[in-house]
Order: structure tokens, then sequence, then C-alpha cells
């Protein structure tokens, strides 16, 4: 607590500030100032709860000095230093705001408990107004609680109520603006809403609700003023994103269209909704969404082809099939990310189930909020179950046919033939192409085609090598014959499946 002393007397004032012992009853931080002038021009920076004044000084009296103080702070306390003369000085100086005045020559004693007395009150009053702070953020943010879920729905109550807490002036028509933090990025701090707050308006307020920043705007039921408003809102958003970028923060919004009072709740949800984007667009996401409703997202399942990728355990069909299902969930506009969750889930699983392997705790997934990163994961994990089945099948191979595949998987790019594979392994080529197809399940011709094909249809996909030096990468010298074999494994062919993933 800070103790401002101000009398021209200079004996009188450091008197006081040096020869009392103030820390021992609470006051921390004491000051002394010739006239009432200079104490005033360095009010604000020490910001004194008490302040003894001598009423008679030079240039300003200690009258005026109370009347600039009390302009500033109703709650500061001020004591009036006085002389017997001077009393009708202190009934006016009561009439002011003066919370006390002692009479010179000073006694120590008096003084002191004069000023334990104010210390006394201004913790109290500290207290009740800390009190009733804690009560009108309570109260406010079960009110905006209500208005956001619908709890409140008369239109001219919430009219009232907007005006009356939150100082927006007849708003019988608004646009709800909702901001989120992304996912991975520091939580919304008080700079970013002070900032926020700098940007606003005066017809706009900025509402707090469940971890969001929620901004509404008064509009008018006319769908060019609408438009107009709602591109400030974005440019309002945009300013945010930038700040926010400089501090290390990714933020995403969502825009409703304009809503009478009494749909508040419909403008939240619809905003709510259109931040959804975000799990589509990824952090930084924007969105405005004029209609009110969920979009219809029925019909949304796994892709024929990846299917097809199963019985054939097929590694490139499959991934393929993913990026397919990802753009279907795009063009659907599907933010139900339980739905696309559930369905990459149960592709996992399926998977998983045929190639008789673990699918996963499925952890990652639950905790990732982007369609990309959810594809990403999906990918990962056939990559991983296909790789641990071949592992697994590697593992019920003789060494000799383990030994062949890792030289084929070496050797594929050249002009690999059963006889150099055989040779490699000390077998005859009919010995060796027998013991392989009877492990291994085809013949070692369609084992390197298919292997081939595989490589081929990653660099495809992960490049951007022209088809013809891909088939020459992997082996084949004759771009037609390539052709041929890539879309009789694959069921496309190579060109267009460069054509789909440009899509």
């Amino acid at each position: 607590m800070n103790l401002m002393i101000v009398d021209d007397d200079i004996q009188i004032r450091e008197g006081i500030q040096y020869g009392i012992d103030w820390d021992s009853i609470g006051i921390t931080g004491v000051k002394s100032y010739g006239d009432g002038i200079e104490a005033l021009e360095d009010y604000d920076g020490f910001a004194p709860q008490i302040i003894l004044a001598d009423i008679r000084m030079p240039a300003m009296d200690g009258l005026e000095f109370l009347k600039c103080v009390k302009e500033r702070s109703k709650a500061v306390k001020v004591i009036l230093i006085s002389a017997y003369s001077d009393f009708e000085y202190c009934q006016k100086a009561i009439q002011l705001g003066a919370s006390g005045y002692e009479l010179k020559p000073l006694k120590v004693g008096s003084l002191i408990q004069k000023i334990q007395e104010m210390t006394e009150l201004v913790r109290k009053e500290a207290e009740g107004k800390e009190a009733y702070d804690r009560y009108v953020a309570s109260y406010r943010e079960k009110l905006v609680e209500e208005l956001f879920t619908g709890k409140i729905t008369d239109r001219n109550v919430i009219i009232e109520l907007l005006r009356m807490h939150f100082q927006l002036e007849d708003a019988r028509n608004l646009i709800c603006m909702v901001m989120a933090q992304d996912k991975g990025t520091e939580g919304l701090g008080d700079e970013i809403r002070q900032y926020l707050h700098s940007l606003l308006r005066n017809d706009q307020i900025l509402l707090e609700f469940r971890n969001q920043l929620v901004v509404l705007t008064k509009t008018k039921d006319s769908a060019m003023y609408t438009l107009e408003r709602q591109n400030h809102m974005k440019n309002l958003w945009y300013q945010i994103k930038q700040y926010g970028g400089s501090k290390g923060m990714s933020l995403s919004a969502g825009i409703s269209g304009m809503v009478p009072a009494e749909r508040i709740c419909a403008g939240y949800e619809t905003a709510l909704q259109a931040l959804g984007y975000r799990f589509l667009n990824g952090p930084g996401s924007f969105q405005i969404m004029d209609r009110q409703g969920k979009k219809e997202t029925a019909g949304l399942c796994l892709p024929p082809e990846y299917e097809a990728g199963l019985k054939k355990h097929d590694l490139p069909e499959l991934i393929n099939a993913v990026n397919m299902f990802g753009a279907v969930v795009l063009k659907s506009e599907n933010t139900d990310l339980k739905q696309v969750k559930d369905l990459i889930m149960n592709g996992i699983v399926r998977l998983a189930q045929e190639m008789d392997q673990h699918a996963g705790d499925g952890r990652a997934l639950e905790e990732a909020a982007y369609l990309s990163v959810c594809l990403q994961i999906w990918k990962t994990e056939c990559e991983r179950i296909m790789k641990a089945h071949e592992e697994s099948c590697n593992a019920n191979y003789s060494s000799n046919i383990r030994k062949a595949i890792a030289y084929i998987h070496e050797h594929y790019a050249k002009d690999l033939l059963v006889e150099e594979v055989a040779a490699y392994i000390g077998k005859t080529p009919n010995y060796f192409s027998s013991i392989f197809r009877m492990e291994v399940g085809m013949t070692f011709r369609e084992y390197l085609n298919h292997y081939r094909i595989e490589r081929a249809r990653d660099l495809i996909e992960g490049s951007d090598m022209m088809i013809y030096e891909i088939a020459e990468r992997v082996g084949y010298s004759d771009y037609t014959y390539f052709s041929q074999v890539f879309k009789k494994i694959t069921g496309i062919s190579p060109t267009s499946l460069r054509g789909r993933l440009k899509i």
C-alpha cells in the first residue's frame, strides 16, 4: 500500500516520511512532495491509496489538490493537515471527499492511528470490490451460457440484457464469430484479448465461452449490409491471426450469417459449425457459413478400392484408396470428426484382421484434429500392418527364399532374370522356380512385377518424375509394356493415377 505526503514544509514532510516505521503498519511505499502540482504529476505513476496533504500550500492549495485527486480516483483516502484557524477549510474538505484531518502541531500517535484506520478501510473496500467483481464475472459467465445455449429466447429480454450488461445498444440483428486456438499452440492469453479489444468497434462486443473468443457484431436485416459486416469481421480475424502468429499462436475462426437477437444461440451454433471446417482446412482456418443447420453427411463409407486392396494385399492400392477417401470427405465438406475417424479406424481394423496383425490402440487417431493428420495416420498404419505381415510371411519362408527375396528387393531395377537369382542362392533355375512358387504363392516373374509396380506407384505418388523415367527407374525399358503391367496389377494406368492425384 502506498502513502503520498504533500507539504511545502520540508521538515514536516521528511519528518513524517522518515520518522515513522511505515512497514510495521502495512505501508510499503512512501513518497513526499513539496506542492500539489508536483504530486499530481507523479500521481498515476506512484498510484497511492492514502494521501496526507497540507491544506495551505503555494501554487495549489490542499482543497484544489483534493478536488483534482478525487476526479482521478474516488477510492483514494485523503487526510488533510490543518491549523485550528483552518476549521472552515476542513469542513469544506470533508464535503469534497476528504477522509479526515489532523491538526497541527501533529501528534505522531494520532497520525499513525489515523493512517492505520485508512489502511484497514482500503483493505475492506478492496475485498468488497473483489467480491463484487467476482460476482459480476460469474453472473456474466452464466448469462453468456444461457444466451448461447438457448435458455433465453425472448427478443426484448435479450436486447435489453446485451444493452445493460455488455453495452451493446439496440442489438436487434447479430453476426457471430467464434475464434479458438488450434491444437498444438499456446493458450489464449491476455495479450490476444487486449489486442482484440483494441480492434473492436462500438457495434461489437467480445465474450468468452468454452475457451473460445466470441465476437458479436450488430447488423441490419439486409444482405448487402450483412456481407459488409462479415467482410469486416474477416479482416478482424486476419489481424488477430497475424498478431497471434507473431506470438507463436495459431487461431481459426467461423462466422455466422445474420440472425435476429432471439436466435443468438443459432448464430453461435452456425459459427461453431463454420469453425469446424478447420478439420478439413487445417490450422489457421477461416469459414463463413450463412446457412443454419448441419450439412447432410449420410452415405460416407470406405471406398470399394480399399476393399479390393484388402483382398489383394496390395499396399499401393490401399494408399490410393485412402487418398480417394480424403478427396470424398473434402468434396462433401464433411466436418463430422467422429464419423470420419470411426470409418478410418474401421479400415485399419479390417486390414489388421485380414493380415492377422495388431490394429494399434487408436490413440493417435483419437487425438488428431485435422483430416490431413488422420489420413497420414491411416497410411502409416497400412504401411506398418503390411510390413508386419510381410515380415511374418518371410519368417515362414525357407532361408533360400528369404535370401532370394532380399536379392530381388536390392536388384529389381536391373534386367533381373531367374537364372541370376537361382545362381545367387546356389540352385538350378528350375528348382528355384519350383520352390519359389510353392512358398511365395506366385511365380518369380509375377513377384518381380508386383514389387516393381509397388515401387513405381510410390514414385508416381511421391515425386515429380516423368512416367517414362519412373518406368526405367524400376526396371522397365519398354514404356508400353510397363503401362500394361501397371494397369493389370493396379487396375489403373500410371498416367490416370498421376492425374487423379492432381485433382
